[in-house]
């Protein structure tokens, strides 16, 4: 079993990634929220902070332990380093590349430095500072803002815990966004200047934490960003402070950059185990066709049954206007991320593609085009995407290029009448639907059974 560190988008990506591989996961996560990010990868999940105790016992049950916590989460990077070289297990550090910062840009050691020039310099340019390294350290940014006469403006995660460090650092609810990163450069742009920010200050935290969008932000904006350095590596650590246990030599510590270089590390541990296949073979095209009624419902349906073993889902309903169909909201519930664009009654079931509908279906291929790159998603449905073909509202080759481009593991299902024969060709599933006996159009669609 492979004990996994971190709550984080990088976590998230590798517990899927060492899953379809094979491996046991086990993914031990600090906060709620990590513990919900990691969940949709079917790994085991465990939510709560590390004692020395309860790291010890999981590091005790594994057979080699892969930290993918923040680059700022130093005390336990350190802990389990220590832990794995007193007890004889593999450690290995997922490092996120950190980037070369561009001049003008202000460093800061720690988080009191980092407070102190951040409220120096929007004291003398005469505006606020925009926050956006969490709410752990709320209070030291709070408290130098005050002391300068500065206005501060904390973005922080929409969770209890940080909205709460925010009160109890003093901000007032003005003062304080709720929100999911990372953010786009636009957004960030629109945030400083609607605020008066000249200065924003961040973590050195890598592309997957945002850092890049909030530089390019702050160029646009004529800011200047303060960017907290990050500590240096647990790599290396390894052993403790009061060293190996008696007859124990410890592998050394090392720090990789990347989901491939886990998976050569993890193969040239010896005698570590994974299962005989890997939980998920080569996933599959599916293509759910003709004149006959139960498409959609049978598409439905695998995507519960995928949600029910803790598979990832992502449904995306094209041209499907009005009222919204039944299955979508026990999708939502299982879990599945649901996109559906098309809100007002869809032209076309009635004629020819409005600019609304073109509009729609432009939102909906976004939105399967980001599941069909997402190692971390196992099975990807594209509901009534025949008829978006079938009106040139979403381009057949580019469709067919993302599909072959997918992860290996990852089945898509698309549904609707007439489905182009590109897409026959490429499917490794074909089922067409024929109305050997339907009572329609005589019988109107009834709630929870057609629609």
């Amino acid at each position: 079993m492979i004990l996994l560190l971190g709550g984080t988008s990088d976590a998230r990506e590798l517990a899927a990634g060492l899953r379809h591989a094979g491996y046991d996961v086990l993914v031990s996560a600090a906060s709620d929220y990590g513990a919900r990010l990691v969940g949709p990868t079917g790994a085991e999940v465990r939510c709560g902070p590390l004692d020395e105790e309860e790291l010890e016992r999981l590091v005790t049950g594994s057979d080699a332990v892969v930290d993918a916590t923040h680059p700022f989460a130093e005390r336990i990077s350190v802990a389990a380093a220590q832990a794995c070289g007193r007890i004889g297990r593999p450690y290995l550090r997922l490092e996120r590349p950190a980037g070369d910062l561009p001049a003008g840009t202000v460093r800061a050691a720690n988080a009191a430095e980092a407070a102190r020039l951040a409220a120096e310099l929007a004291r003398d340019r005469g505006g606020a500072i925009l926050l956006t390294v969490g709410s752990k350290t709320v209070d030291a940014y709070a408290l130098a803002a005050r002391e300068a006469g500065v206005r501060l403006v904390a973005r922080v995660l929409p969770i209890p815990e940080s909205l709460a460090a925010c009160a109890a650092a003093g901000l007032e609810p003005r003062d304080v966004i709720a929100m999911q990163g990372p953010a786009s450069a636009e957004l960030d742009v629109a945030l400083l200047r609607h605020v008066g920010a000249v200065v924003l200050v961040t973590k050195e935290s890598g592309a997957a934490g945002g850092l890049d969008e909030k530089l390019r932000a702050v160029e646009l904006a004529g800011a200047t960003a303060v960017v907290v350095e990050r500590p240096r590596s647990a790599a290396g650590d390894v052993p403790g402070a009061e060293g190996p246990a008696p007859g124990v030599v410890p592998s050394p510590a090392r720090a990789v950059r990347s989901e491939a270089d886990v998976l050569a590390w993890l193969a040239g541990q010896p005698g570590l185990a994974r299962a005989e296949e890997p939980r998920r073979s080569r996933g599959l095209l599916q293509v759910y066709t003709g004149d006959g009624k139960g498409k959609t419902t049978a598409a439905a349906g695998l995507a519960l049954r995928a949600r029910g073993a803790g598979l990832r889902v992502a449904f995306v309903q094209f041209v499907k206007g009005g009222r919204e169909s039944s299955e979508l909201a026990p999708l939502r519930a299982a879990g599945a991320d649901v996109a559906r664009p098309a809100t007002a009654r869809s032209g076309l079931l009635r004629g020819a593609a409005t600019g609304e509908d073109r509009a729609a279906a432009a939102a909906a291929w976004a939105a399967a085009r980001a599941a069909l790159s997402d190692r971390s998603c196992d099975l990807v449905v594209l509901d009534e995407l025949h008829a978006a073909l079938r009106h040139d509202l979403v381009d057949l080759d580019e469709v067919l290029a993302a599909l072959a481009a997918r992860p290996p593991h990852q089945e898509v299902v698309t549904t609707g009448r007439r489905a182009p024969d590109a897409l026959l060709a490429a499917a490794d599933l074909i089922t067409e639907m024929t109305p050997v006996r339907h009572p329609y159009p005589d019988v109107p669609a009834r709630r929870g059974v057609e629609s």
